[in-house]
């Protein structure tokens, strides 16, 4: 079989190949088709989430390996060729190897092509592997690759600059690696957009414009491309999201930026329960996040759970919504200021009396919470001390090690916390949603930073005057950063 041509859609038609318990969906079929033709190179596609893409580059890397003998003339004498797939993580591009697998496995034919296997790869008899990294433009650099995939491109806003560059680089790196190939190799771009700036938008623009006239452009909604997804389950997610919605699911160029926190991992710290008591944890703060006329005054009390002291619990999220009448002296104002800061220095001092605060009215919020028995530290919030402190809270989310309960604001306001890309970095930008502007999310935040600190043993923390330089939080989002295949923002998963 290894001597043998055969088509791409042909291929995965044939239940003895490709198609064992496959049906391709229209869109799949007409991506693949393109994929199919000769000298059709490099191709873009600007899918929503769900819509098969993955599972289509899979198929394409497989023909590669697999079904195209006339590859080898392009290699020199020994020389292996491969077909590879980049996507935001390590854990993703893994999942390319495990479908790529189970493809072959079903096919009578073709799985005794398959020689060896790894997490990373699978090394086939016909002298070609299939091979998956996280995004980097280092980790296939200098190999010859007779299929490049780029999976979520998009979302390849992970160096350690925090730049949304990573995807240039990571295409400068290894679409030469290609041009041994000539028309036989194959480009394959593929993403669920994310914001209007960085690479991947400008080459899909590129190539719809006739800028790129040897670039294929493809587009799909996930209605378009998934006809199994819910008709209903999508008008939930437009209504919830309307600004999300276009771009997650029809696929539109928006905004500036995505979402920060993996909605996924929000909902999986949520615990059924209510508020805690103040005898749950022997460490508590308060994060206050104060205002006193536009926004709410938003408090979340965050401890350390008793049992496992480096895992987070919030006890409770309360906000004080300002009156509607605005005062109309200076006298009114305090008298309201000074009522709601009674209520915050109770409920502060129902777990232990210690908060921590950005520098909003700092001073003046400090002394009357200190004179209400309550201990106030403050955090100037600056653009990167607020990426900072959102840094850490992503990275409880997504260790784990951070216990939620149902309280929709926060929730809501978690889910809509975005990446907002400027001059090439990234700042933590949190919406207007209604009268609120994240205020509970902000006050999460701050109480989560002030326990970053891990505890020796329970009850007892490292110490850190400054407050800002603390070693294991640091090392604790680098090593799940390298979990990640270098990832510093979100990774992205589209099969959610």
């Amino acid at each position: 079989m290894s001597d043998v041509s055969v088509g791409l859609v042909e291929a995965c038609d044939d239940p003895n190949l490709l198609g064992a318990g496959l049906d391709l969906w229209p869109v799949q079929r007409r991506a693949l088709e393109a994929a199919d033709r000769d000298g059709a190179r490099t191709h873009v596609w600007a899918m929503g989430r769900r819509s098969g893409k993955s599972s289509a580059m899979a198929l394409i890397g497989l023909w590669t390996c697999l079904l195209r003998p006339e590859l080898r003339s392009r290699l020199r004498q020994g020389e292996r060729g491969y077909a590879v797939a980049v996507a935001p993580n390590l854990r993703q591009s893994r999942r390319f190897v495990a479908d790529a697998k189970a493809i072959v496995e079903g096919s009578p034919i073709l799985r005794g092509e398959l020689v060896s296997e790894t997490l990373d790869e699978l090394t086939f008899s016909t002298g070609m592997t299939f091979a998956a990294f996280p995004a980097s433009s280092r980790g296939a650099r200098g190999w010859p690759i007779a299929c490049l995939m780029l999976d979520e491109a998009a979302w390849f806003v992970a160096d350690e600059n925090e730049s949304n560059q990573t995807a240039e680089q990571v295409w400068r790196a290894l679409a030469p690696a290609t041009a041994q190939f000539g028309d036989l190799g194959r480009v394959i771009v593929a993403s669920t957009p994310f914001g209007q700036d960085g690479f991947f938008p400008d080459f899909y623009r590129r190539a719809t414009s006739g800028e790129l006239p040897d670039v294929i452009a493809q587009h799909a909604t996930t209605a378009e491309a998934n006809p199994t997804i819910d008709a209903g389950f999508l008008e939930q997610e437009r209504a919830r999201d309307p600004e999300s919605f276009k771009a997650e699911y029809e696929a539109e160029f928006v905004g500036s930026g995505g979402a920060f926190l993996d909605p996924a991992d929000v909902s999986a710290a949520v615990v059924d329960r209510g508020e805690l008591p103040a005898e749950a944890s022997s460490k508590w703060v308060c994060g206050l996040d104060p205002s006193f006329s536009s926004d709410p005054f938003g408090v979340c009390v965050v401890g350390r759970d008793l049992e496992e002291p480096r895992r987070l619990v919030v006890a409770a999220a309360r906000s004080w919504r300002p009156r509607r009448r605005k005062p109309r002296s200076l006298e009114e104002a305090r008298a309201v200021e000074d009522e709601v800061l009674a209520e915050v220095a109770a409920l502060c001092s129902v777990y232990g009396g210690h908060a921590v605060t950005d520098q909003y009215k700092a001073q003046g919020v400090a002394d009357r919470l200190r004179r209400l028995g309550v201990s106030v530290r403050v955090v100037t919030m600056s653009a990167a001390s607020k990426t900072a402190v959102f840094r850490e809270l992503r990275a409880r989310l997504v260790a784990g090690e951070l216990e939620l309960y149902p309280e929709q604001q926060l929730l809501t306001e978690l889910r809509r916390i975005r990446a907002r890309f400027t001059s090439g970095r990234a700042a933590v930008e949190i919406p207007r949603v209604g009268g609120s502007h994240g205020d509970v999310a902000q006050a999460l935040a701050l109480a989560v930073w002030e326990l970053r600190r891990s505890p020796l043993r329970p009850g007892s923390v490292l110490d850190d005057e400054e407050g800002w330089g603390d070693p294991l939080a640091h090392r604790r989002e680098r090593a799940l950063d390298r979990l990640d295949g270098g990832a510093d923002f979100l990774p992205y998963d589209s099969s959610l």
